[in-house]
């Protein structure tokens, strides 16, 4: 059936007026609503990954993750390791060992807050050739802790290497030794529909309270989304940037009771999950 110029745009203007008035009344919640592609009916998913190679990640929080049936992802930082038979151990144990490079480079800023990073470790004078020497040599000791299992990389929030002319994007680095990349700080989870899988936005969960983690949580199962965590220390005294042990406590508690509808995993395996494709040689 033919419609004539006049009926097909008043059918047209219908047919929007209907879609229109659909997505009102689903309210805001329906419409930043993701898709839930999760692998056990689940609503949305979590991975709780640790910076730094802090003794108390493989003393306490692989444990006390293990104790509830839970695994979660450890970046270590090569320099800064400890104790290799430990972390060894934790692989072993179904978590994840992250790669933090070898000396935990970051773009110096002139800010006090970067006067813990020596002017040599400043990514803004890392060359691409630098930058993935010291990336694939701390993969290869990661290799003989876990046997050679997918990686992702714990990018310490910068996107970029290199500075004026020369500054670039580390993604076409990245996308030759890994499967993903924690990128950014961001407020928003990751939307498993379209995920940018080298750059990855997470929120820190430092200083904050097990109300304010679970309340970020929440809201991000609502929509059915992907939210990563990023700790340093657990507990005073671990790390100057810390979680206190009883907040990170109730979290984990919290997190092994709610596994029908919140998968908690390593980023590696959410990741791998929603299609990651493995690295390009």
């Amino acid at each position: 059936m033919q419609l004539s110029g006049f009926r097909l745009i008043a059918a047209l203007c219908a047919v929007l007026t209907f879609a229109g008035r659909s997505f009102a009344q689903e309210g805001p919640a329906e419409q930043n609503r993701v898709s839930r592609p999760w692998p056990h009916g689940e609503k949305g998913a979590v991975s709780l990954s640790y910076d730094d190679s802090v003794p108390v990640h493989h003393r306490v929080v692989a444990p006390l993750l293990e104790k509830h049936g839970l695994r979660g992802t450890f970046y270590l930082s090569i320099a800064n390791l400890e104790s290799p038979e430990a972390w060894k151990g934790v692989a072993s144990r179904g978590h994840e060992l992250g790669n933090h490079s070898l000396f935990h480079p970051c773009r110096r800023d002139p800010s006090p807050a970067y006067a813990w990073l020596p002017e040599h470790y400043d990514l803004g004078s890392y060359t691409p050739g630098r930058f993935r020497d010291e990336l694939a040599t701390a993969n290869l000791f990661l290799e003989l802790l876990d046997g050679g299992r997918p990686r992702t990389y714990g990018i310490c929030t910068n996107l970029t290497i290199g500075r004026g002319p020369q500054e670039q994007p580390m993604d076409p680095i990245l996308e030759t030794l890994f499967v993903a990349g924690r990128g950014t700080l961001v407020e928003d989870p990751v939307d498993p529909s379209r995920p940018h899988f080298m750059r990855l936005g997470h929120r820190s969960g430092d200083g904050k309270t097990f109300e304010q983690i679970r309340a970020e949580i929440l809201s991000a199962r609502e929509r059915g989304a992907w939210i990563i965590y990023m700790f340093h220390g657990v507990g005073r005294g671990t790390h100057g940037l810390f979680i206190e042990e009883e907040e990170h406590r109730k979290l984990i508690e919290w997190l092994g009771t709610q596994k029908e509808t919140l998968w908690t995993a390593p980023v590696v395996d959410v990741a791998l999950h929603l299609g990651a494709p493995k690295p390009r040689k």
